[in-house]
């Protein structure tokens, strides 16, 4: 079946969502998020594109660009590309490290502009990983420190609202954003999956769980999946296959 067209953005701003493959984890350290960083900057230079705001998750990346017709695609490839090559040689791996297309949706007015803004600063906390305001890995450092100097341009978002001090209030807002919702049902990372593994079944590695009595396989799945681990994660991470897991 043909793949639908993308939806163009009368404003040329788009939110974007790059996720991994089967949802794994696309950063193991800080050093990976550095080089994700270095090259979000390097191709938005490259494609005239502009970054508002970006969050680099576990498994997945949010950004909002502006004027990203009609780079859009290849902007994200090329990032795609560069990061995906770089890692599958650092962790010497093969095949595909994202998830099929990027998924995008046009931000046609400044309404939805300030929605999705704060809907990606707010991810950290959304997925219940910490606070907004301590996550590391998103532009909302230069929200706080009122950076104009960076590949992040807060002039355009700083002139979204009426003031500085209006913009961190509606960031620290409650609400009930969805924004791609299908995007945000929460997915436990590969790194804390393996850390339950290792700290409630009492073993190194995740592989190990196959080599355990029928009963107690079935017991370990049971456990994993009762407490967030979706089946298809199960089934990579201890290579047992998704049938057994299913049934377990």
């Amino acid at each position: 079946m043909a793949r639908k067209p993308r939806k163009k953005s009368e404003s040329q701003i788009y939110h974007i969502i790059l996720r991994g493959n089967n949802r794994q984890d696309i950063f193991y350290n800080d050093t990976d998020r550095l080089f994700m960083l270095s090259r979000i900057e390097k191709y938005s230079e490259q494609t005239n594109i502009e970054i508002y705001a970006y969050c680099l998750m576990d498994n997945h990346i949010h950004l909002l660009v502006g004027k990203a017709n009609p780079n859009l695609s290849k902007f994200v490839q090329k990032l795609a590309t560069s990061y995906a090559m770089y890692f599958n040689r650092k962790y010497d791996r093969c095949g595909h490290l994202f998830q099929g297309r990027f998924k995008s949706e046009p931000v046609e007015t400044d309404e939805y502009f300030q929605t999705v803004f704060r809907y990606i600063l707010q991810n950290p906390e959304k997925a219940h990983i910490c606070n907004y305001f301590q996550y590391k890995w998103s532009s909302y450092q230069f929200v706080i420190n009122e950076t104009t100097d960076s590949f992040v341009n807060m002039k355009y978002v700083f002139a979204m609202f009426q003031n500085k001090t209006s913009l961190k209030l509606f960031i620290q807002s409650h609400n009930s954003d969805l924004c791609m919702e299908y995007e945000n049902v929460p997915v436990m990372s590969d790194t804390r999956c393996i850390r339950i593994i290792k700290e409630k079944l009492k073993i190194e590695y995740p592989t190990q769980i196959k080599t355990k009595s029928q009963k107690e396989m079935k017991q370990a799945l049971r456990y994993l999946k009762k407490n967030g681990m979706n089946i298809t994660q199960i089934s990579r991470l201890t290579e047992i296959p998704r049938r057994i897991v299913a049934l377990a």
